[in-house]
């Protein structure tokens, strides 16, 4: 190959890379160029929306200013209504307090003679509640002294009412003494007639303690042996009482009287109750 051949060549070869340099950079160039565009049209649209809020927001606040200044406006007129109503309302009571000074006046005259007839009254007063404070204590010593009487004349009819009971009762007592004693006479009288014993032979009988030694009802309505006689002071006409623990069972009258043991008949039998060897007896429960 010729020298101007390699030149040439050479020179292709450095137009041919100059070339590629150029493209590769032009290539570079228009990417950065298009990311800007991007980037720059999105901060331009976001400044458009952000524009289009603010102005959003300035249109409501200029409608609020414009509201607000209705308002004001409204106030301010009402204001000036009220500073005129008040003015003729001063006016009013300036004249009021004049007519009231001179009623004033008038009224402290009449005062004067009031606090006079006051201080009359006043003393009227204290007379009348000082007749009426005596009056309340006669009241009160006449209502004492009358619930004292009350009060006697409750215990004196108390004590009535316990003495007409108590005589009551005893009439009551009185007359069971009498029957009982018309009974024990009957008794006695019937005892005498009987027996033949003295009334004085069983008229005060002692405490006497026994106990049955043998029971017989070969004849009624029944005749008993007690373990007592003379040795007991037993005497004929002598009543004992028989009974077994709690229960009683009947009654038995002394006929023969032996020096340690004495025989009774038996004068009340208790209805559903026997009489048994070891029942015990007593003159007196």
């Amino acid at each position: 190959m010729s020298s101007i051949g390699k030149i040439l060549t050479v020179l292709n070869l450095v137009l041919a890379a100059a070339f590629f340099g150029w493209a590769a950079h032009a290539v570079n160039t228009n990417q950065d160029w298009k990311g800007q565009y991007t980037k720059a049209k999105a901060e331009i649209v976001a400044l458009q929306e952000a524009t289009t809020k603010d102005a959003a927001a300035l249109a409501a606040a200029k409608l609020a200013a414009e509201q607000e200044v209705q308002r004001l406006t409204g106030d301010l007129e009402k204001a000036k209504n009220d500073k005129d109503r008040l003015t003729n309302e001063r006016n009013d009571l300036q004249k009021d307090v004049a007519e009231f000074k001179t009623s004033l006046s008038t009224i402290s005259t009449t005062l004067q003679g009031i606090d006079a007839d006051k201080t009359r009254l006043q003393q009227d007063k204290d007379k009348a509640e000082k007749a009426q404070r005596d009056a309340e204590s006669a009241k009160v010593a006449a209502e004492l002294a009358r619930d004292e009487a009350d009060k006697k004349l409750n215990d004196l009819r108390g004590e009535i009412e316990k003495a007409n009971n108590m005589i009551a009762s005893l009439e009551k007592e009185r007359t069971s003494l009498q029957k009982t004693v018309g009974s024990l006479e009957t008794d006695i009288a019937t005892l005498v007639s009987n027996t033949g014993a003295k009334p004085g032979d069983f008229a005060n009988m002692p405490d006497i303690s026994a106990a049955v030694l043998d029971v017989s009802t070969a004849v009624e309505p029944g005749l008993v042996a007690l373990n007592v006689g003379a040795n007991k002071n037993v005497k004929r006409g002598y009543t004992f009482e028989i009974f077994d623990g709690k229960t009683y069972k009947g009654q038995a009258r002394v006929e023969f009287v032996h020096g340690d043991m004495c025989s009774a008949i038996v004068t009340r039998k208790v209805q559903g109750q026997t009489i048994r060897q070891g029942d015990s007896a007593m003159t007196r429960l």
